[in-house]
């Protein structure tokens, strides 16, 4: 149950709207699990309400394919679509709209493109709506031609592209015998990559003929700065399109970028909250992950740091004696706990969790706890914790708590004697509690 620091400056506070959908009262917590199936979820406490599955209109296309064998654009002041194709005896054509506030320029770098800003933007607004098409390009050679439309539908450029500017699909359906659909995307097709990418661009839907996404800015990006995008979060593996020296020159650089795959195991959890639905997919599945989701209870946060590790706090008074909260623990078999990597998402912050730290160790299973694997131990702990059952128990104060104050517990009295299943003890540390009556080094 100890933390393993993950970065993050801010506390994350549960949400009473957010947990009212997913847990019958404010004590209760639940969790899931995304396994390598896919679609599958594990309820794990029992008689909690799934949420109701919103019905969702089909979006209209945001852009025109145009077959045919004419040789002339279409209309560029007639057209309003962001995004077109068009096929003809000559190749395609793909015609793009660029938004107001970027362009697309000379690399000073190396032979090629980038994107500016043209206008200010500060750190998290919507820069704009972005497009893409789903298209086989092994059909027409990989080879396409771009043509880039201000808003006011003025020609500013023309481009010869090929696959380089585009990014291989991974979502079900993408690949058969007879195509293997790519991403092809318009004028921000010529953004490059960085290791501390500026910009981040959640999808809002998808089709089988298109992609809609967000531009979000990171940071702060004044006129003149280089707009840039980690492709990590969306090329699982590159497809023969890798970076093997890469230049951003970020502090952070990772020397090359070889696709989400390539990166440490770390770098994936820490970057796994940005990454679009195929890519968590794949990594689930090649990698024998269990990503659980957990959800903190009303007047819990969890507040992490690179030199204090994650710990949770109490954002609510509890006076002695009253529930804090009941949590259902996740029973992992040996077997699975030496074969696979665990992950948690707690309210859309994804942790790695260590095996010999964050589990409590039984005869034949573990226990996964969700958010409350970082609860700190103290010698004077200010909750006490009983079993209900073989996998859920209560938390309850000891001592008056204060909002601030941390919530920890005594890691030498976990048994759960329901069941009596003691704690086997699979780690040791120094404690540093500071409490008169510390323990000094302990085995839990």
């Amino acid at each position: 149950m100890i933390s393993t620091g993950q970065k993050n400056e801010s506390i994350r506070l549960a949400s009473p709207t957010s947990t009212a959908a997913f847990v019958p009262s404010p004590l209760s917590n639940r969790m899931t699990l995304s396994s390598q199936l896919g679609q599958m979820k594990l309820q794990v406490a029992a008689s909690m309400p799934m949420e109701a599955a919103a019905a969702v209109e089909k979006p209209l296309p945001h852009f025109t394919i145009h077959d045919g064998a004419e040789n002339s654009d279409p209309n560029p002041a007639a057209s309003t679509k962001p995004l077109e194709v068009k096929h003809s005896d000559s190749g395609m054509v793909i015609i793009s709209t660029i938004p107001n506030g970027f362009a697309v320029v000379d690399n000073e770098k190396f032979e090629g493109k980038k994107i500016v800003a043209t206008e200010s933007f500060r750190k998290g607004s919507l820069m704009y709506t972005g497009y893409a098409a789903m298209l086989d390009l092994s059909s027409i050679g990989h080879g396409y031609k771009v043509k880039i439309y201000s808003e006011d539908r003025q020609l500013l450029s023309k481009h010869y592209n090929d696959d380089t500017h585009s990014v291989d699909d991974h979502a079900p359906g993408s690949k058969t015998g007879t195509e293997s659909k790519r991403q092809v995307y318009g004028w921000d097709g010529f953004m490059n990559h960085s290791c501390d990418a500026n910009a981040y661009f959640p999808l809002l839907y998808r089709t089988p003929t298109e992609m809609c996404y967000h531009a979000f800015a990171m940071r702060d990006i004044n006129v003149g700065d280089e707009v840039t995008c980690d492709y990590a979060l969306f090329d699982y593996h590159c497809n023969g399109h890798e970076i093997e020296v890469c230049a951003c020159g970020a502090a952070n650089c990772r020397g090359k970028m070889m696709g989400f795959k390539g990166l440490p195991l770390q770098t994936k959890v820490d970057i796994l909250h940005m990454v679009e639905e195929e890519i968590k997919d794949k990594f689930i599945q090649e990698e024998n992950v269990a990503v659980y989701k957990s959800y903190l209870p009303q007047g819990i946060g969890l507040v992490t740091s690179n030199d204090d590790g994650s710990h949770l706090v109490a954002t609510r008074r509890f006076e002695i004696g009253q529930p804090i909260f009941v949590n259902g623990a996740e029973l992992i078999p040996k077997d699975d706990l030496a074969s696979k990597t665990f992950v948690l998402d707690v309210d859309g912050k994804y942790i790695l969790l260590d095996k010999e730290h964050h589990f409590i160790y039984r005869d034949g299973y573990a226990e996964m706890l969700g958010f409350d694997s970082f609860m700190d131990h103290s010698c004077a702990p200010s909750t006490e914790q009983e079993y209900i059952s073989k996998h859920e128990y209560v938390v309850r104060a000891k001592k008056t708590i204060l909002p601030g104050d941390k919530i920890t517990c005594d890691y030498m009295a976990l048994e759960n004697t329901v069941v009596n299943m003691k704690n086997l003890g699979t780690s040791s540390f120094v404690c540093k509690c500071g409490e008169s009556n510390c323990k000094g080094e302990l085995v839990c």
